[in-house]
């Protein structure tokens, strides 16, 4: 695996992780509000920025993928 699919897969999983994660956030506690999207926007967002790093870094680790020059 090279290190452009691993970075692919990261992003996949993140962005499932933040769409669910953020869905559950905003219809639990904004249901009845009408910022629900919005803060549904700002949970994804940082849900993203919060745990896309940390991921990749797991999946470049464990699946032994080097980062090449080219």
């Amino acid at each position: 695996m090279n290190y452009s699919l691993a970075a692919t897969i990261s992003i996949v999983i993140t962005a499932l992780l933040a769409l669910g994660t953020s869905f559950l956030i905003s219809d639990y506690f904004f249901a009845g509000s009408s910022w629900g999207k919005i803060v549904q926007l700002v949970a994804a967002m940082f849900f993203l920025l919060t745990f896309y790093a940390p991921i990749k870094f797991m999946l470049l680790k464990y699946m032994d993928v080097k980062e090449e020059d080219e």
